[in-house]
């Protein structure tokens, strides 16, 4: 299947127009030790100081006074994100104006209260001090002046993003450029049932999203799980059926196999498939109702194939979702380390309408799992030889194109925060 070259863009991450590197774009060839060198580490750690990131969802606190705790461990960062009681979404460092204390230790809650567990200080939705036991002793505090520190904080189509850098101007409409007026209205509230995955993976940010930015390791990675219903005799190394290049982000059409047949021997897998749409790639009923589902949406499936499986959008520099006819999914992936990550996955269904819905909706999550462990058990070997040195490059052909204009756009961006502490010192 001859591979389309879509053409990369400028972009902004709010220091100034950047262009993907001409060189990694034109030859695919990737110095290997920006997955090794911490010095490449450090680089990109600035980088999650500066720009957007996703960290959450609008419909994780729907109700006033609803909150959820996000960890930037790469930031040494922990941020609540509150519903204020106007509904207004803010953000706060998780850190008490007293003596530095974590505020908050759960994960989520509701109230839009939060008092310290080490002395009891008190801070509202607004992140006002409101209450100080044995005030009298504290007679030089200001409460005007000691509420919790803001963290910049917007959403877009329901998904909430917040920027860590307190001086930043750049709007999130800004950072996600061309992508800002794509998918507008698009039905993900159709989709309300969520299960949650997570792991500690021991690589490189970077090569866990690589990994979920190209199909050519399907058939060999995959064999066992998902091959046969992506691979198919027209397309057999799963090329894209679509790529663009929106700034700093991109998206591709993922293909399907037409041909795809679910063996009568393995009737659980039948059943499941039957029942839960979101994990089917063949047709499946979602367009009976066009106007509540991704396939009525002017933006999904853009060259209207009928070989279409789902639509993946990559956000820089850490953020993937899928939309698909039956549902759709998310990614992120979270520096630890030069040699360590964290992904989080969050699944979107349908309600379940029966046992026999939700039954397949755990099966297909169950296939998910098993088809990402294969990629991160890959991706520790693949981490662990990187670091001998052995091999001074990586080298990405056609079909990996997301990957590469991933890493083009990554080397732009180090080289711009290198230049910038130069430029400091």
């Amino acid at each position: 299947m001859e591979m389309q070259h879509a053409m990369a863009q400028p972009f902004d991450l709010g220091s100034g127009t950047l262009i993907p590197d001409a060189d990694i774009m034109e030859t695919g060839k990737v110095d290997l030790s920006v997955y090794t060198s911490q010095e490449r580490f450090e680089a990109e750690r600035e980088i999650f100081g500066k720009v957007w990131l996703n960290v959450a969802e609008t419909a994780e606190i729907p109700n006033a006074g609803d909150w959820v705790v996000r960890e930037v461990k790469v930031r040494s960062a922990s941020i609540i994100l509150v519903r204020g009681k106007d509904m207004q979404i803010r953000a706060f460092h998780n850190i008490c104006s007293h003596r530095g204390m974590k505020l908050v230790w759960d994960s989520k809650g509701r109230g839009g209260k939060f008092s310290c567990p080490y002395h009891a200080w008190m801070f509202d939705s607004a992140g006002d001090l409101v209450n100080i036991p044995d005030e009298g002793c504290f007679s030089h505090v200001s409460k005007a002046d000691s509420g919790l520190t803001p963290v910049r904080c917007d959403t877009w189509e329901g998904m909430i993003f917040i920027n860590l850098d307190s001086t930043g101007t750049q709007s999130l409409r800004d950072f996600l450029g061309p992508l800002a007026d794509r998918l507008s209205n698009v039905p993900f509230g159709s989709y309300p049932y969520t299960a949650r995955v997570g792991s500690m993976i021991d690589a490189n940010w970077k090569l866990a999203i690589e990994a979920q930015c190209e199909a050519y390791h399907v058939r060999a990675l995959h064999a066992r799980t998902v091959s046969k219903m992506l691979s198919s005799r027209d397309n057999p190394f799963v090329h894209p059926l679509h790529v663009e290049f929106l700034g700093a982000h991109r998206m591709n059409s993922v293909p399907r196999n037409p041909e795809y047949e679910m063996s009568p021997e393995k009737l659980v897998q039948a059943f499941s498939f039957m029942n839960a749409q979101q994990m089917v790639i063949a047709d499946t009923g979602a367009q009976e109702k066009p106007e509540e589902t991704f396939a009525g949406h002017p933006d999904v499936n853009p060259t209207g194939s009928n070989l279409w499986g789902n639509d993946q959008f990559i956000l820089y520099p850490h953020f993937i979702f899928h939309v698909s006819l039956g549902g759709w999914w998310l990614h992120r992936f979270w520096p630890i380390a030069a040699d360590k990550c964290y992904w989080e996955a969050v699944y979107h269904f349908e309600r379940p309408q029966s046992l026999r819905n939700q039954f397949a909706v755990q099966y297909s999550l169950a296939l998910n799992r098993d088809t990402l462990m294969e990629d991160n058990l890959a991706l520790v070997q693949q981490q662990e030889v990187m670091e001998s040195g052995a091999k001074k490059i990586v080298q990405f052909g056609e079909q990996e194109v997301m990957c590469k204009h991933l890493a083009a756009v990554s080397e732009a961006a180090a080289n711009d925060v290198e230049a910038a502490q130069i430029a400091a010192e």
